[in-house]
């Protein structure tokens, strides 16, 4: 036990130095926000639990005229999460630490390290001594848990899965020969914390229910009640958020399986493939965007699972009958964790409680290939060939591209965030000092959402701030003073109409001839290509040389001022 707890240390030490960087990562993106919220300066006021209510109906009137969503918002966007007590923590942080972010991701590590600490326990009452402790190197440094570590926002992730590790031991040890009813008070208690935390929680509700799918000789009462002790907070949680209100709508990068269905279903190939590719292959989220084409995804997800079935099932076979129920059990655990995770774009953030089974499997295969037991059968030659190549590539993916892709990942998250807060502060050298003025910009990046609420270190946004376009290439054309139109090549659009758009789903395009009008601008759709609006006419309700107007652009340097170009002129504007 010495010898085991001093693994773990080891293991939260090696972790501390891979995550440094993520560590290291000043505010991103809804950081921001929540900052915002703390300060009680964002433009609608939020209270301790609710941190992660970013829009709900309420609300959205508020954001459109202060500019915090642009103009081709879906008019019944809703962006509502039900993470009371991952809200709560960061209420924590900011009474204790202030807005300073690096406590704030010890607080997060500290998280990180429990989650580690369950799942290496969990590992050793599933596995051979050899196999759990490779199981836990594979789990701890996986880049599922650098996104979470470097975005402060993102540790409800952190949080369900340390809390939903912990529910799974003590349902382990209740379905175990000898366990209790207080186990599974216990595994009840953990589970409705985990689900307070996050959503992310409900993943892990896959281990339990294939607990339950592999168990035989039970009978069905005991197997019934094997799942109560996640399927009763479960059930509890999901009736309070439907109850308040909670949920997304109208979002491309959301869909809320009860409120839209068909869009949900109709994403789940492609985000499903992604994520077993992700996760079996030890990918960033840069590997597999959105515009790679779907049939790569679908054909790297088929060949990960056409070329490890024969190895794992060789595996499963090679242990011993308790011993191959409990991978059994983790292994389909992780693939049955996979579907509550559809509802949003893909991305290594998302594989926390997938990655208990994956690591086990790894884990177990990397034991019997690298260090077989003497006498034991051999099998056919292909198949203990297969076997090694599978051991070669999956040892490769998780033991040395893991680890540094969670390195280098925490480091360019920690570059931009850094490079992010010198643009704010010098944009805010520039225009602090004109309060009141509508800051315009005429083409915006992801970043420029997020920037009105780090121009003031109270998270004090602008009176109005206004994206008039999201895109790359754009040119201006000057009808008069007060109306020009964008118009951008047409292999784009004034914004991603595409699967990723947060404003506005992409099954609900914009028409020609649409006309939509917010606080200071009337927006008139020109033409639309097969990416969306390329050409959109803009009347102002006053001149654009008004000193009460600031004209910005979003390039890779910063947020330059923009000079609109004299009536009857255009004007070229590039990231």
């Amino acid at each position: 036990m010495r010898r085991v707890w001093l693994y773990a240390l080891a293991l939260v030490l090696v972790g501390f130095a891979v995550f440094l960087p993520s560590l290291r990562t000043p505010f991103l993106l809804d950081d921001y926000l929540h900052a915002s919220m703390l300060e009680g300066t964002y433009p609608v006021e939020r209270g301790p639990f609710d941190l992660y209510d970013f829009i709900n109906d309420h609300d959205r009137p508020a954001l459109v005229e202060r500019g915090m969503l642009p103009w081709w918002t879906h008019p019944e966007l809703k962006v509502r999460f039900f993470r009371p007590l991952s809200s709560a923590l960061r209420w924590v942080d900011h009474h204790a630490f202030g807005n300073a972010p690096f406590p704030a991701h010890l607080h997060s590590f500290a998280w990180w390290a429990l989650a580690v600490l369950a799942v290496h326990t969990l590992l050793r009452r599933s596995l051979a001594p050899r196999a759990a402790a490779l199981a836990a190197f594979v789990f701890a440094l996986a880049p599922c848990h650098t996104m979470p570590l470097a975005w402060l926002a993102n540790r409800e992730a952190l949080v369900s899965l340390a809390l939903g590790s912990a529910a799974l031991l003590a349902h382990l040890r209740f379905r175990e020969r000898g366990g209790t009813w207080r186990d599974a008070a216990l595994a009840t208690v953990l589970f409705a914390l985990a689900l307070l935390g996050g959503e992310y929680a409900i993943a892990l509700g896959g281990y339990v229910l294939a607990r339950e799918l592999v168990a035989r000789g039970e009978p069905a009462w005991r197997r019934i009640a094997g799942v109560l002790p996640f399927a009763v907070p479960a059930a509890a949680y999901l009736g309070v958020r439907a109850a308040l209100g909670y949920g997304t709508y109208g979002s491309g990068f959301y869909a809320d399986p009860f409120r839209e269905p068909l869009g949900f279903l109709r994403d789940v190939p492609r985000r499903l493939a992604t994520l077993i590719t992700e996760g079996w292959l030890s990918l960033d989220d840069d590997t597999l965007v959105s515009a790679t084409p779907g049939w790569v995804v679908a054909l790297l997800a088929l060949g990960v699972v056409t070329v490890l079935a024969l190895p794992l099932r060789r595996a499963l076979l090679a242990l011993e009958p308790e011993r191959r129920r409990a991978l059994g059990v983790l292994l389909l655990g992780s693939f049955l964790a996979l579907p509550p995770m559809l509802a949003t774009m893909p991305a290594p953030r998302l594989l926390g409680a997938s990655m208990i089974g994956i690591a086990a499997a790894v884990g177990t295969l990397l034991d019997q290939v690298w260090f077989p037991v003497a006498g034991a059968p051999q099998g056919p030659r292909l198949a203990r060939e297969l076997a090694t190549l599978a051991a070669l590539g999956l040892g490769f993916a998780h033991l040395v591209h893991g680890p540094f892709t969670s390195l280098l990942v925490g480091e360019r998250f920690r570059r931009f965030s850094a490079e992010f807060r010198g643009h704010a502060d010098d944009l805010r050298a520039r225009i602090g000092a004109h309060e009141g003025k509508q800051v315009m910009v005429l083409r915006a990046a992801g970043a420029s959402f997020f920037l009105p609420f780090a121009l003031d270190p109270r998270g004090t946004p602008p009176w109005r701030w206004r994206a008039l376009s999201h895109t790359g290439h754009v040119l201006v054309l000057a009808r008069d003073r007060r109306t020009f139109d964008l118009v951008v090549p047409e292999d784009q659009g004034l914004f991603p109409s595409e699967p990723g758009n947060l404003f506005r789903d992409w099954r609900d395009p914009l028409a020609p001839g649409s006309v939509y009008t917010v606080p200071g601008v009337r927006v008139t759709v020109l033409e639309v290509g097969r990416r969306g609006p390329r050409a959109a006419r803009y009347e102002l309700d006053r001149d654009w040389d008004d000193p009460a107007l600031a004209w910005l652009t979003e390039g890779a340097a910063g947020f330059p001022e923009a000079e609109l170009p004299e009536p009857g002129y255009g004007k070229p504007f590039d990231p």
